[in-house]
């Protein structure tokens, strides 16, 4: 009786649906990562990456460590690792492919090509490697609609504006409540003299999203552009409202002020840009420094 059992147990226990069973170096692999990941948010940067490190060693195969080990080394802005982690991340997917994957090697593209010392040649190559890793991202997942942004800005850099155009626009198609994607598209066109479109886009997008400082900065940047002074001004005060310091806007208040022209608030939004100007680029410092000198003489 008692065989007749065991040999039914036995044929039972062959039956069972199989588990999903994990290899024990994917287990020690995890583990390791995950104090990885308890170091990082203890900001112990280098024994997370120890940690993240031996947790590749030992399993190379384990995509999500390498997808983690990245993102560590792009906080450290070491990009080159990063980039070469992401890709052993992607190298690593397996059966379950993923679009965020490739999003982040691109993302680590974009940064190596904005390094100071990347020569404009470096620069366009970087952003075309990223403009191929962010396609591949759309095409794992369609839905990605900051992967259609980064591209956007990509095709503009690289003075390609029809491809630029698409790619915002998809960007809007996807997530209206994205304002990045309107505010690009509407400088974009102030960018190459087509004020008038781009006042549409923004007004577009200011009824979406009314709260985003640089959705009013483009208006007023596209009314100025139009000879609307007096309603950039209202444009930029909006803005100003919204973010009280952000340069722009106040370099953009100062020049419509200028326009009208009022002097007194022209000279001091404009000194007040010059106090908050940061690293603003040295021809916008300049214009503001210029146009204090012209208000203070006769018009």
């Amino acid at each position: 009786m008692r065989r007749i059992l065991t040999a039914a147990l036995l044929s039972a226990a062959f039956l069972l649906p199989a588990c999903n069973l994990t290899s024990q170096s994917r287990v020690d692999s995890i583990k390791q990562m995950n104090q990885g990941i308890q170091q990082l948010n203890k900001n112990n940067l280098g024994g997370a990456e120890r940690a993240m490190q031996e947790a590749i060693k030992t399993d190379p195969t384990h995509a999500e460590a390498y997808l983690n080990l990245g993102k560590l080394y792009r906080k450290q802005q070491k990009w080159v690792d990063a980039e070469k982690t992401f890709r052993g991340a992607i190298d690593n997917m397996g059966d379950t492919p993923r679009g965020d994957y490739w999003f982040e090697l691109g993302a680590v593209q974009v940064a190596q090509a904005n390094d100071a010392a990347a020569s404009r040649v470096t620069q366009e190559e970087k952003w075309n490697e990223a403009i191929s890793s962010f396609s591949d991202a759309i095409r794992l997942n369609p839905n990605l609609y900051k992967a259609h942004f980064q591209m956007g800005t990509l095709h503009e850099k690289l003075d390609e504006p029809e491809q630029a155009d698409a790619a915002y626009r998809k960007c809007i198609e996807l997530n209206a409540n994205y304002s990045p994607c309107f505010v690009s598209l509407g400088n974009m066109y102030i960018d190459y003299g087509f004020s008038n479109v781009a006042m549409a886009v923004l007004e577009t997008g200011t009824k979406i999203n009314e709260t985003d400082p640089d959705m009013w900065n483009g208006m007023g940047r596209a009314l100025l552009n139009l000879n609307r002074a007096k309603e950039a001004v209202d444009a930029y005060k909006k803005a100003r409202r919204i973010d009280p310091d952000k340069p722009d806007v106040l370099f953009g208040l100062g020049m419509a002020y200028a326009e009208i022209p009022n002097r007194k608030e022209a000279e001091d939004t404009l000194n007040e840009f010059i106090s908050k100007a940061g690293d603003s680029p040295e021809h916008v410092k300049k214009a503001a420094q210029d146009t204090i000198m012209r208000m203070q003489g006769p018009i």
